[in-house]
C-alpha cells in the first residue's frame, strides 16, 4: 500500500503541473443482493437458501500528459455482515481488505503503436480465452507488458509475462496451482465496416510442482469472424489447445462457438451454439477443453453452474444451446430472457448426455450513463446426469432457483480540464 500511495502522490503533483496535463478521479459503488436456492450447486432437499449483500467498491485515478497515460484503482469487496472486527451494535471493518485491482503506465509512440505495462485487463473478441469477468466482485487481472499496434484497419497485441512468487535469491519455486506466465498474440482486421476477422495465439505456464522449475507449457490459437449489418449481427469462432496441462498430460482439446441475433423492430432474438470437448475414455491425454481466464457467467448461464468445468462435467465436457430474447419496454427499461440446453459433449460411464435446462429472465433499468440497476430470476431444471455428477442422487434435489438485484454507480468525481 505505500507504493501504491506513493504513486498516487506522483499522478497528483504531475497532474498540477501547468503542462498539458489530465487527471480523472473516477469511482464504483456495486451493491448487489442475492438469493441462492440453487447457484452454482443444485439444491438438496434438506437446506434451505442462503441470503447475502455483497459490496465492491472501486476509486480510480488517469492521468495523461501528451503521450502518458498512468491508470491506479483500488478495490474494496466485502460481504455485509462479514466483517472481522465488530461488536455486538456494530461492524467497523476487515483487517486488510482494500488492495490494487489495476495499476499500469501506458506510453504511446510513433502515431500507432504503445507499451502498456503493469497490472491491467484483457477482454478480446468472445471472451472465450481471456475477459473481464465482471459478475466476479474482485475482477480478474494480470500483470504483464503489452505491446499494441494499430493501424489502416490493422490491430496487434502482443504480451509477455513472467511470474514469481518470493524475491528469493535462488531456486525460484512457484505454487503448482497458480499462473507462472501468460503470454499471448492477438492479430485482427477490419475487411470492411460489416466484417471483422481475428487470430490469436496464446501461451500459459504452470509448475510441474512447488520444488520444481519445470513449466507446463499449454497453448490455446483461436480464430473469430464477426458480421454485421443494420438489423442482423453474427459470428463464430474456434480454438485448439495443444501443449501440456497443469497435471503433464498432452493437450488435444477444442471449442467451437456460433451466435446469430436478429432484430425485428424492438425485439432482438438470438440463437448460438457452443461445443467444448471433453474427455474420452483415454486419459492419458487432457481431451477436455481448458476454459483457462474465459467469461463463465454472460455466456454458460447465469446460475454459474460450469464455472469449474471439470467437476461438473466429470471432465466431460460440454454442449451448449441457447436462445436469447431482448425488449426493452421503454427507453430506460430493457427485458431479457435466455435459455438454455446443457449436454455432455462426451459419455460419462453410463449418464445420460443430458444435463438440465436453466431459464434467465433479467431486467436493465438505466437512469443515465453512470447509473444503472439490474434484476434477474434464474431456474435450472436437472436432469438425472447432474443430479449424480453432483452426489445429490437421483430425484433428490429440490427446486433449484437464483434471484439478485444489483446497483451500479460510476461517477466521474473529478476532472480536470487540459491547460
Amino acid at each position: 500500500m505505500k507504493k501504491s500511495g506513493i504513486l498516487i502522490m506522483l499522478i497528483i503533483l504531475a497532474a498540477l503541473s501547468p503542462a498539458r496535463a489530465q487527471l480523472t478521479v473516477s469511482g464504483e459503488f456495486r451493491p448487489r443482493a442475492e438469493v441462492r436456492g440453487g447457484y452454482g450447486q443444485l439444491r438438496p432437499d434438506t437446506l434451505d437458501p442462503a441470503y447475502l449483500i455483497s459490496q465492491r467498491t472501486r476509486l480510480a485515478f488517469l492521468y495523461q500528459k501528451d503521450w502518458i497515460k498512468a491508470y491506479v484503482s483500488f478495490q474494496d469487496v466485502r460481504l455485509w455482515g462479514g466483517d472481522a472486527i465488530y461488536s455486538s451494535t456494530g461492524m467497523f471493518g476487515y483487517n486488510a481488505n482494500v488492495d490494487l485491482n489495476e495499476a499500469w503506465v501506458q506510453l504511446s509512440f510513433l502515431g500507432h503503436s504503445s507499451v502498456k505495462f503493469g497490472r491491467q485487463l484483457f477482454n478480446y473478441d468472445d471472451g472465450r480465452l481471456l475477459s473481464a469477468r465482471n459478475w466476479n466482485d474482485r475482477g480478474i487481472f494480470y500483470d504483464a507488458l503489452l505491446y499494441q499496434f494499430k493501424q489502416s484497419g490493422w490491430s496487434a497485441d502482443l504480451a509477455l509475462s513472467y511470474y514469481t512468487d518470493n524475491n528469493d535469491l535462488f531456486d525460484n519455486y512457484f505454487p503448482p496451482g497458480k499462473m507462472r506466465t501468460l503470454n499471448f498474440l492477438r492479430v485482427q482486421k477490419i475487411i470492411n465496416p460489416n466484417l471483422t476477422a481475428s487470430v490469436i495465439a496464446l501461451g500459459s505456464g504452470y509448475t510441474k510442482n512447488n520444488k520444481s522449475e519445470t513449466i507446463y507449457m499449454k497453448g490455446s490459437y483461436g480464430t473469430m469472424v464477426q458480421y454485421k449489418d443494420q438489423d442482423f449481427s453474427g459470428w463464430t469462432t474456434f480454438y485448439y489447445q495443444n501443449g501440456k496441462s497443469p497435471d503433464g498430460r498432452t493437450a488435444n482439446a477444442w471449442n467451437f462457438n456460433v451466435k446469430a441475433d436478429q432484430k425485428v423492430g424492438k425485439f432482438t432474438g438470438g440463437v448460438g451454439v457452443s461445443l467444448i470437448s471433453g474427455e474420452k475414455s483415454d486419459t492419458s491425454q487432457d481431451d477436455l477443453y481448458d476454459l483457462l481466464y474465459g467469461v463463465r457467467h454472460l455466456v454458460y448461464g447465469y446460475m454459474d453452474y460450469f464455472n469449474n468445468l471439470p467437476k461438473a462435467t466429470q471432465r466431460g465436457g460440454l454442449n451448449d444451446l441457447y436462445i436469447t430474447a431482448k425488449y426493452p419496454v421503454s427507453p430506460r427499461t430493457e427485458l431479457l430472457l435466455d435459455y438454455h440446453y446443457f449436454a455432455l459433449n462426451q459419455p460419462v460411464d453410463d449418464l445420460e448426455r443430458y444435463l438440465g435446462s436453466e431459464f434467465d429472465l433479467g431486467c436493465t433499468i438505466t437512469f443515465n450513463p453512470e447509473l444503472n440497476i439490474k434484476g434477474g430470476y434464474s431456474v435450472m431444471l436437472p436432469g438425472s446426469s447432474m443430479e449424480v455428477i453432483q452426489n445429490i442422487g437421483e430425484g433428490n434435489s429440490a427446486f433449484s432457483y437464483f434471484a439478485y438485484v444489483m446497483l451500479t454507480l460510476k461517477p466521474t468525481i473529478f476532472k480536470q480540464k487540459e491547460q
